[in-house]
């Protein structure tokens, strides 16, 4: 067999490897949290100063003391059991609830939103951690219970109820975005858990009425709305954040301008270190930028499509596709609004826009997924097979000494 036979079968070979799913989400992490944490150095830089800080990198400092938690959460998080898992669902969705209730009672307002508790000159969103509780928490009740989701009565009880408990929380604060958000882990866990496509009918009619009328409750979401549905714009005002990110992706071309060359982020595009992130990736590492963004996030989706199709464990298949699709999509509604091909609503790009709950509880999630994949059928073999990469190091160090010594003797 020639080299260049052997190269497609190599390559194969490994993408067939238990391992894989793993490798594949520690490579998509990396790369979106590198290039994040680049872009909100220069994207915050701005906002950071007329906030009054003093300092035009207090905005990248709280990103990295996020990072530095959510990559300890992400590594611990990755060594657990599935078992571990299973046990502490409940009691993160409990924790995210009173978390939630804790806003309602005294939370911050942001941006026509009551979701954010100040503790210890730090903001955090339970909304965030809600999101990971419901993935785990459905995991848990809906492999249960699955042979069971044959009527609606056994669709709402446990499930169902709670998990609309949670977003009716979500909604009372007025985040519409998020609770959509939510809205698709819950039908996403349903589906691979078996239950019937009439009732994803029945509710999608329901939510569709839901959104109208809670869109009808405030003229800024309607206005926002007709004026993309519209495609121009009679007030400047109402398209200003749509017409300014798709300036600053314009501008990038295909190479962009250059780190920390951003134009947009002097004050003209809002949110541009967390909802309009992608747009100052498009203009500072252009298309090349955004290109990259993409092909990390579809690892993303190869990596959790492949953990759910080859697991035998109902737990791990309806968290990991919850998980994965809280990311994902997530990712794919932030760039569409961007792209103008959605309404602005809203939410972050996980792993890459700033602020420190989206990024630890992203990061947490990635490990649960980690852990996943650690679990999945060989994979433990896998890695018991492969030299750890101290090991590998040290035989060439080893190799080289002998030949080291070799030389000196002949």
């Amino acid at each position: 067999m020639t080299a260049t036979e052997s190269r497609p079968q190599s390559a194969v070979t490994a993408f067939r490897s238990p391992a894989t799913s793993y490798y594949l989400l520690v490579a998509a992490t990396t790369i979106l949290v590198l290039l994040g944490l680049a872009v909100v150095l220069s994207s915050s830089s701005i906002s950071s100063i007329r906030s009054g800080s003093g300092s035009a990198y207090s905005g990248f400092i709280v990103q990295v003391i996020a990072l530095v938690v959510g990559v300890v959460a992400l590594v611990v998080g990755s060594r657990m059991p599935v078992m571990f898992w299973k046990r502490i669902a409940p009691w993160v969705l409990f924790a995210s609830i009173g978390l939630l209730l804790m806003v309602l009672a005294g939370g911050r307002t942001v941006g026509g939103n009551k979701a954010w508790i100040d503790v210890a000159g730090f903001s955090f969103q339970p909304s965030e951690f809600a999101k990971l509780g419901l993935a785990l928490y459905l995991g848990v009740v809906l492999s249960r219970f699955r042979h069971k989701l044959t009527n609606l009565r056994d669709v709402f009880v446990p499930g169902g109820l709670v998990a609309l408990g949670v977003i009716g929380l979500v909604l009372v604060g007025g985040d519409l975005g998020t609770a959509l958000m939510m809205g698709v882990v819950v039908a996403v866990a349903f589906w691979v858990a078996g239950a019937p496509a009439r009732f994803f009918g029945i509710a999608g009619a329901l939510v569709g009425l839901g959104v109208l009328a809670l869109v009808n409750t405030g003229t800024t979401r309607i206005a926002r709305i007709m004026s993309w549905a519209s495609g121009s714009c009679a007030d400047v005002n109402d398209c200003w954040q749509e017409t300014h990110g798709t300036w600053a992706l314009a501008s990038g071309g295909l190479w962009g301008l250059g780190p920390g060359m951003s134009r947009e982020k002097w004050g003209y595009l809002p949110a541009a270190d967390n909802d309009y992130i992608f747009a100052i990736i498009g203009e500072e590492f252009g298309l090349v930028g955004t290109f990259v963004v993409l092909v990390a996030f579809a690892m993303l989706l190869i990596a959790v499509t492949r953990i759910v199709t080859r697991s035998t464990d109902r737990f791990t298949q309806i968290a990991a596709a919850a998980i994965g699709a809280w990311l994902v999509v997530q990712a794919c509604v932030n760039i569409a609004v961007v792209l103008q091909l959605l309404p602005v609503l809203g939410v972050p790009l996980p792993l890459v826009s700033s602020g420190g709950s989206s990024l630890i509880l992203s990061l947490t999630a990635v490990g649960v997924l980690m852990s996943l994949a650690r679990h999945e059928p060989g994979a433990q073999e896998a890695f018991k097979a492969r030299p750890s990469v101290v090991r590998r190091s040290l035989a060439v160090v080893a190799k080289g000494t002998r030949r080291m010594k070799g030389r000196r003797r002949g």
